[in-house]
């Protein structure tokens, strides 16, 4: 779907270039999260190999929904301090 590419790539860009990086983790985290359950549903597989690749695919998500979440709070409470940024973050958790 060009929609979620869309915000893959804008959160990634974001977090790469230091413009609201806060944001951009926050929007890859709002990504993975929901892609976790919707794509990668292992629960409702029969096969245990498509069982076994879909549970690894969902966890993979979830561990970088958490990595993103880690990054959020990190910029949100450093801000500049954090490294060269090219704006300060949206939010602020000080």
């Amino acid at each position: 779907m060009v929609a979620t590419g869309v915000q893959m790539a804008v959160g990634s860009l974001m977090v790469a270039l230091g413009v609201w990086p806060d944001l951009g983790a926050l929007i890859l985290f709002l990504f993975l999260i929901p892609t976790a359950f919707w794509m990668h549903a292992f629960w409702k597989e029969s096969e245990p190999r498509n069982r076994a690749m879909e549970q690894v695919q969902f966890y993979k998500d979830l561990a970088l929904a958490g990595a993103a979440l880690v990054m959020f709070a990190a910029f949100a409470a450093l801000g500049h301090d954090i490294g060269p940024v090219i704006t300060g973050p949206l939010f602020n958790v000080r």
